[in-house]
């Protein structure tokens, strides 16, 4: 089973320098085959939701189901049920030359959710969240395209966002991969700068056959707290007043944020964080250790 707590290591997907990718990519743009359409009849798609500030955890399961029109448009429908039961219309996508378009559920204006067809270096606004929250940054680079052979087929791979961590080591935000889509889930397509919900891509099949797993998880299906287990990080005191301990890592960046999802703090290279000054209330703690794992855990600050 996995830790508790790597819920965020996704985000943290290391990958090769620039060049070294295209020369990869150059070498196999022979062996790839044609481009990999993600509307196709019979993909399933798994994704973990984990809800913040909280032990909740979902199991979106999405699949396509027939077409509609909607102000003319053709669209095949997303369907999704949540922890295996329910059956309820999640979304709307249209694919056309190597774009993915979409409405959720809500009938909203029509998005665009991936750009397949993007080079390197292309600046791109993809992705529900991206265009409905006016708080975050709209705008994503693609840094690299990569293959890798997922189901016998050599499939691109886009890396997209590059930062660096604290030993200044480069890692993307987000990946996209042909024909099966986010690691967040086939739905949550720049869902990296959103606070109502934590998202990742567990299982992709088709036609019922498994063709691609999470390697952080050991299910395609996770309802509870339970299903998680693995070393034990925690914080003491808690409630805090003027400081805080972290124990079970050695902590290399610690990001603390409030109940709105709200960044309120950054400390480097300590287990010890000052929470003097910030309001009572629960925080969610992000801890990246020397180890490059990454670890969540909340706890309550009482002045």
């Amino acid at each position: 089973m996995i830790n508790l707590f790597k819920l965020n290591k996704m985000k943290k997907t290391y990958f090769y320098p620039l060049f070294v990718l295209l020369l990869i990519a150059s070498g196999l743009k022979s062996q790839a085959q044609e481009f990999l359409p993600i509307i196709q009849e019979g993909n399933e798609w798994h994704t973990l939701e984990v809800i913040p500030y909280s032990t909740t955890y979902n199991t979106l399961v999405n699949w396509l189901d027939g077409d509609t029109v909607v102000e003319d448009v053709h669209y095949t429908k997303v369907m999704q049920n949540v922890n295996g039961s329910g059956c309820t219309l999640a979304a709307m996508l249209r694919e056309e030359d190597g774009k993915v378009w979409g409405r959720l559920y809500n009938f909203q204006e029509e998005k665009l959710i991936y750009d397949f067809t993007a080079n390197v270096g292309d600046t791109l606004r993809c992705g529900y969240w991206h265009s409905n929250n006016p708080y975050i940054d709209e705008y994503i680079t693609l840094d690299s395209i990569s293959i890798e052979n997922i189901g016998g087929i050599d499939r691109k791979k886009f890396w997209l966002g590059m930062e660096y961590d604290w030993t200044g080591e480069p890692y993307a935000i987000e990946t996209w991969i042909e024909g099966m889509g986010s690691d967040f889930g086939i739905l949550y397509s720049g869902a990296y700068g959103i606070t109502g919900g934590v998202y990742h891509a567990l299982c992709f099949h088709q036609n019922g056959e498994l063709v691609w797993q999470n390697p952080e998880y050991d299910e395609c299906i996770i309802t509870s707290v339970d299903e998680i287990d693995g070393d034990e990080l925690s914080i003491y005191p808690n409630p805090a007043t003027n400081k805080a301990v972290i124990e079970g890592v050695e902590a290399a960046e610690v990001q603390i944020y409030n109940a709105l999802g709200q960044l309120v703090n950054t400390v480097y290279g300590t287990n010890e964080i000052s929470v003097t000054g910030l309001p009572e209330g629960v925080y969610m703690l992000h801890v990246i250790a020397i180890n490059k794992e990454v670890y969540n855990t909340r706890f309550v600050i009482r002045q």
